[in-house]
């Protein structure tokens, strides 16, 4: 049989399988449409159409059940093929004469029935012939194109555009059984040809499985169930037993579960990989193996069972393990690592101790390497990684040490300064300013050039006074420091640091108890449009602490972060927010505000994010287009591709985004067009001085402008005098929020406020 044959025979099955069950439909609808219709249509052309369909039905009905070909001198299916377009010929002519025999000219309800089961008919006729291409349009033909003839020759306008849309429906029926009846026919190819394929995998499964056994690597075979079906002799070898024993094994309950997470992920469409220590159940084998499964498909695509390679590495997991030990120098720089450093530094401690010389720790961290990262890659990261860890070298004695931590963090030991505090320090930070000049010179990044400046932190030793682990402690609060001093400069630690330290811990411990005693509270800033009148506000949570009083966000924002307790924090702010959407949407005055609220980055990148949103809407059952979440330019740089695919998740719910404190990142605008955004905010540090600054001026009238191309809105925060206002209204700034409109206040002074509006 030809490929064309099979694909005729397939087809002509496809339209059997589908045809009692269309013939039932048809004589069903036929017996509705008659009951419908009796009231309207005059006795004898419902009798006349009734007759006819059950002579149709009949006819059909024999093609369906006894399908023996007529004995003509041509193929079976194709004889076959042309009963079957006869009979769908003869129904649709059938259907067909109800637009003249059942239309009731004078009951518009009964006409457009009848034009609904028509349409029906013609849809499911697409649907159930789609496989035969003209079976499919003659019948669809046949149906329609009588009841819009008598639409059209009734004349009246109404009856004239229904036959105009009747025409219309036909057309998009021809063109979609086209498509429909062209992926059928695809779908019946490749079931062929895969069945050919299958043939031939058959035909080599012999020689497959006589490669196998003879491979040097370990396989076996396992099904949907984690069964072992088939194992080599390799992989028998390997856990010292044979395959009869093997073979049969349930892997769920083997001694060693390391490996099943492998197995699964292959039962799920992807590739499993294992590398790691390995106990056999049935003897005492164990060694170092690494493990490659894959799934295994069956003609169709289905996941049938799995297959495992297994090497042993067991001698080259000793050797591996015997030069990690060696490992002391990193791979990227070549400086020594914070292993060798720590060795060193322990060295230098008893050096001290025994000459009465101090030394030094200068703790260097490169300003904005992220922003580097993102903008032009990690190669170029790497390159300049490569490069400062070169010019640290060149600062230093020969005597002293230069090591990397990891990431852009490095490290310099300068050993054998002087015998007091101050003649060492001035030595130090001599050496560090040196260092702040050499690596804040131009760097040469393939074709860019690219400038670079470090934060250093210091802290002295003399003797075994502190551990090292301490002294790279307060080598790193030094650095901070300098951080926050405003980058590209050296501070030296010292107790006040520590202090600050010994506060911080203090703070954080406080700010886990404050959730639980529900200390936060929401604040409210009214938003505005050019009138004044409200549209919404921006939520901003306060810390009305015990001893302290009212703790603004600033003071535990930074904290809560590094802490994770954002977390719960943010959560806790979702609610509060929620619920008082859901309590404004019970005042006419109210109902349509929106409110702000401020998601941080870790917040917004929890897997759970779009869920726990959506779950908080619905409990509150509040109208999710008020809720608006404001998130920061950090956001949008960390996992871009993620941040994108989590915004249109939340956009499909309904919620709404505003870019908050836009301008003063490192947003890229590639990026920004992808962002399902309706609105960005102006930072209040551009509108601050807008009056008098033309540089803000130009920054915030281009904004604006970006914004309205982007189709965005625009609102500005900190607007606090009238001729700020002005400025922004006339350059196409349509809401605002700042102090000119009102502070942040509690809840009850904010709707007080409104019903003064």
């Amino acid at each position: 049989m030809n490929n064309q044959t099979a694909i005729q025979s397939a087809q002509l099955r496809q339209l059997l399988s589908v045809s009692k069950v269309s013939l039932i439909a048809s004589i069903t609808l036929a017996a509705i449409l008659a009951y419908m219709q009796r009231s309207v249509i005059s006795t004898t052309a419902l009798l006349v159409w009734c007759s006819l369909m059950v002579a149709a039905s009949l006819f059909r009905a024999a093609l369906v059940y006894f399908p023996q070909p007529f004995r003509l001198n041509r193929g079976v299916d194709q004889v076959r093929l042309e009963r079957f377009r006869l009979g769908v010929m003869v129904a649709g002519a059938m259907w067909g004469s109800s637009g003249f025999l059942l239309f009731p000219a004078d009951n518009p309800q009964h006409v457009m029935f009848l034009i609904f089961v028509l349409a029906g008919m013609t849809a499911g006729g697409v649907i159930s012939f789609s496989a035969d291409l003209v079976s499919a349009v003659t019948f669809s033909a046949l149906l329609s194109l009588p009841i819009a003839t008598r639409l059209f020759v009734a004349g009246d306008s109404l009856s004239v555009t229904m036959g105009v849309a009747v025409m219309l429906y036909l057309g998009f029926m021809i063109m979609s059984v086209r498509r429909i009846n062209q992926n059928v026919n695809e779908n019946i190819t490749l079931r062929i040809e895969a069945a050919g394929r299958e043939e031939k995998v058959r035909e080599s499964e012999e020689r497959y499985r006589l490669l196998l056994s003879h491979l040097p690597v370990g396989i076996f075979h396992f099904d949907t169930d984690l069964v072992v079906t088939y194992c080599n002799d390799r992989c028998a070898a390997m856990l010292r037993n044979n395959v009869d024993c093997i073979v049969g094994l349930d892997m769920k309950l083997i001694r060693d579960q390391a490996v099943l997470p492998s197995l699964r992920k292959a039962m799920q469409g992807e590739m499993g990989y294992y590398d790691g220590h390995y106990h056999a159940t049935f003897s005492e084998a164990e060694g170092w193996i690494y493990m490659t499964c894959a799934p295994v498909r069956d003609g169709s695509g289905k996941i049938v069972g799995g297959i495992s390679i297994v090497q042993d590495i067991t001698e080259h997991k000793v050797a591996e393990d015997r030069i990690n030990n060696l490992a002391f120098y990193d791979p990227l720089t070549g400086l020594p690592n914070r292993r060798l450093l720590l060795d060193r530094l322990q060295q230098a401690l008893a050096t001290s101790a025994r000459s009465g010389r101090e030394g030094a720790l200068l703790f260097i961290d490169l300003d904005n390497f992220k922003a580097l990262n993102d903008t032009l890659g990690h190669d170029m990261g790497d390159l300049l990684l490569q490069q400062v860890a070169q010019r640290l070298t060149s600062c230093v004695r020969e005597g002293d040490s230069v090591a990397r931590l990891g990431g852009d963090e490095f490290v310099v030991m300068l050993e054998d300064l002087g015998q007091h505090d101050l003649e060492t320090a001035a030595q130090t930070e001599a050496v560090g300013e040196k260092i702040i000049a050499t690596l804040g010179q131009p760097y040469q990044l393939v074709v860019s050039e690219y400038r670079c400046t470090p934060s250093i932190g210091v802290t002295l030793f003399n003797g075994h006074r502190l551990a090292k682990e301490e002294l790279l402690k307060q080598a790193d609060i030094a650095m901070y420091q300098a951080k926050k001093a405003g980058r590209n400069t050296v501070r030296f630690f010292d107790q006040q640091m520590q202090d600050a330290v010994t506060a911080r811990v203090v703070l954080e411990s406080e700010l886990r108890k404050a959730l639980a005693k529900q200390q936060f509270l929401l604040y409210y800033q009214i938003q505005v449009d050019r009138s004044h009148r409200p549209l919404g506000a921006e939520a901003l949570i306060r810390w009305m602490h015990p001893e302290r009083g009212l703790v603004p966000p600033d003071a535990f924002i930074r904290v809560a972060e590094e802490t994770d307790m954002i977390l719960p924090i943010g959560q806790w702010v979702m609610d509060t927010a929620c619920a008082q959407l859901k309590a404004w949407q019970q005042d006419v005055l109210t109902r349509n505000l929106t409110l702000a609220v401020n998601v941080s980055a870790k917040q917004f990148h929890q897997a759970d994010f779009v869920a726990r949103v959506q779950a908080t809407v619905e409990r509150h059952t509040i109208d999710p287009v008020l809720l608006k979440l404001e998130l920061t330019e950090s956001i949008l740089l960390e996992k871009i591709e993620d941040t994108i695919k989590t915004m249109h998740a939340l956009k499909e719910i309904g919620v709404q985004f505003s870019l908050d404190d836009f301008g003063t990142g490192y947003s890229s605008l590639q990026y920004l067009k992808q962002l399902p955004l309706d609105q960005i905010k102006i930072d209040r540090s551009f509108v601050r001085d807008i009056v008098s600054d033309s540089s803000d001026r130009e920054i915030v009238g281009t904004i604006i402008a970006m914004a309205q191309n982007l189709d965005l809105d625009v609102i500005a925060e900190g607007v606090e005098t009238e001729e700020q206002r002005q400025f922004l209204l006339g350059n196409g700034c349509l809401h605002f929020q700042g102090y000119l409109f009102g502070k942040p206040v509690p809840i009850r002074e904010f709707d007080a406020m409104l019903k003064q509006q």
